[in-house]
């Protein structure tokens, strides 16, 4: 929505809590973490949905190696030295890059063909998705 920010979402959102609580009214609200789900997407079954929505060819050779290329390492920062140390390189096995555009698209993508289910615990519904990895 144009004009609404991600620092909006915290005061919309205990704004609406707060409104339905002096009105006696019951609030439910679902949050979902998808810090992880970034990188537990299985590059495999990432490839194989692309196929299904007729990405192939060249297209499905590229997102294979966008995928499966990928190498990375870890910087330790040290408060108490002056020195940082590294990780040596690996290649990743799982995930899609957060920082992109297309490492979200890819992500909706695994995450839209997810078997989603809703289970009763307690009075209380919960949102489960099923991610297979």
């Amino acid at each position: 929505m144009k004009g609404i920010s991600t620092e909006d979402a915290p005061f919309r959102l205990t704004d609406s809590v707060f409104k339905s609580i002096n009105q006696k009214m019951h609030k439910r609200e679902i949050f979902c973490d998808l810090a992880q789900a970034f990188d537990c997407v299985t590059h495999e079954i990432l490839l194989a949905l692309l196929h299904l929505y007729r990405i192939r060819g060249v297209y499905d050779d590229w997102f294979r190696s966008f995928l499966t290329k990928r190498r990375q390492k870890v910087e330790v920062i040290s408060p108490n030295s002056t020195q940082n140390f590294f990780s040596d390189w690996g290649t990743t096995k799982h995930g899609v890059p957060q920082e992109s555009i297309l490492g979200c698209l890819l992500l909706i993508i695994y995450i839209n063909d997810s078997p989603l289910r809703v289970i009763p615990y307690q009075n209380q519904y919960y949102l489960l998705m099923i991610l297979v990895s």
